[in-house]
């Protein structure tokens, strides 16, 4: 496959862009942060949020990966940590659908890229499922399909290209991709419906009719910074953008609702329709990392952990 200069060099803009929402490996050297909390169990010392998730046969639980650690959160309560071995939880994708693994890629403990991996046991542990490249692809923005769950779509972060498979990762195409992707989800009701956030010369969300093989600019969002997109389990699409804030779509994109959020730039979202919850991460105007809760439609958010001293 042969190298993008134009794709590589939009790397760097994208780590500037986001800033804490890029990813370093954890090397051996280095001293891993203090995970204990202080007196506030809403304080957690984690270092970047990647990503949430919520488990669909218990809709209780939150998901919630970083860099370093994993973590679950019940009704809402203080996250606990519950993988067993460090790594970098990068691209996290739960399932819609009981008994479908979770996925995220990224880096483990020793250095180096994880490639895709895959947790059965609700993120205590975790095995590889493909390397794709070599050096392994270190996905930063990846989709996995509710309606067939074997159907997989991610964008590796060194700009190496934009990978697909049908068979839950036995064997893998390459898909064209006109610019550097920053997050991509699939609809759940139709596995060929791809959105994905794009920056340079496309910079904004993207829709793809046809399973990711080709690509058309949304004019509402042309041109903005999106950081994150997420479906919920009834096919209503969120996004952020660093311009706009906050907003949901209820018919693929065509229109768009402002949600109220909190004083967040928002990374990750996750959202319940069947409890009517919506959960974002993302870090303060100060730079803490931090995870809310709402309960109405984002009238009103409750924090439920934060790496700020409480």
């Amino acid at each position: 496959m042969n190298k993008n200069p134009k794709m590589f060099a939009l790397v760097i803009g994208i780590t500037v862009a986001v800033g804490v929402g890029a990813s370093i490996a954890i090397s051996p050297d280095t001293q891993p942060p203090k995970t204990e909390s202080t007196e506030n169990p809403r304080t957690i010392f984690w270092r970047h949020i990647h990503g949430l998730g919520i488990e669909p046969s218990d809709r209780s639980i939150l998901y919630i990966a970083t860099h370093g650690d994993f973590y679950q959160s019940v009704n809402g309560g203080p996250p606990v940590k519950v993988d067993e071995q460090r790594a970098d939880y990068m691209a996290f994708n739960a399932p819609y659908n009981e008994g479908v693994p979770l996925y995220a890629s990224g880096h483990p403990a020793t250095g180096g890229n994880t490639g895709l991996i895959k947790s059965a046991d609700g993120g205590k542990t975790w095995q590889q499922v493909a390397t794709i490249l070599e050096p392994p692809v270190d996905f930063h923005a990846m989709g996995v399909s509710k309606s067939n769950p074997d159907i997989i779509i991610g964008f590796d972060s060194a700009g190496r290209g934009l990978f697909k498979t049908t068979d839950a990762g036995k064997s893998w195409e390459t898909l064209p991709v006109p610019d550097y992707i920053t997050t991509l989800v699939i609809d759940p009701g139709d596995s060929n419906v791809v959105f994905a956030g794009f920056a340079g010369s496309q910079k904004g969300v993207s829709k793809s009719l046809d399973g990711g093989t080709s690509w058309t600019l949304l004019d509402q969002y042309k041109g903005l910074t999106v950081l994150t997109l997420s479906f919920d389990d009834a096919g209503v699409l969120y996004t952020y953008t660093s311009e706009q804030g906050l907003a949901k779509s209820s018919d693929m994109g065509k229109n768009w609702v402002k949600v109220g959020k909190p004083s967040l730039t928002i990374m990750s979202i996750a959202a319940d329709s069947q409890n009517g919850i919506i959960y974002v991460a993302g870090y303060s105007p100060d730079g803490f990392q931090e995870v809310y809760k709402s309960s109405d439609d984002g009238n009103k958010w409750d924090l439920i952990a934060t790496n700020k001293e409480l």
